[in-house]
């Protein structure tokens, strides 16, 4: 995680978008009172998939489930239907 000031942040634009991007770090930016965070589109998107599989109950359960019966080998494997 990096952390860096509005100023140095303009400075050096390029070089902070590219570390985030090829490193999929995280750049948190503060100034002025304000803090942001910038993380990749596909990290964005990582959390935004996460947080919408767990949104309900249902389907944490299920997916608590599913990841116990993966670490305890207990799961079933199924062939794909090719379409």
């Amino acid at each position: 995680m990096l952390v860096t000031n509005i100023s140095e942040f303009r400075k050096n634009l390029k070089s902070y978008i590219d570390n985030v991007y090829d490193n999929n770090d995280t750049l948190i930016v503060t100034g002025s009172g304000k803090t942001v965070v910038m993380i990749s589109l596909d990290d964005f998107n990582s959390y935004d998939e996460t947080e919408y599989l767990t949104s309900t109950k249902a389907n944490k359960d299920r997916l608590d489930s599913a990841i116990k019966s993966f670490k305890n080998n207990s799961g079933k494997e199924q062939r794909l239907i090719e379409p």
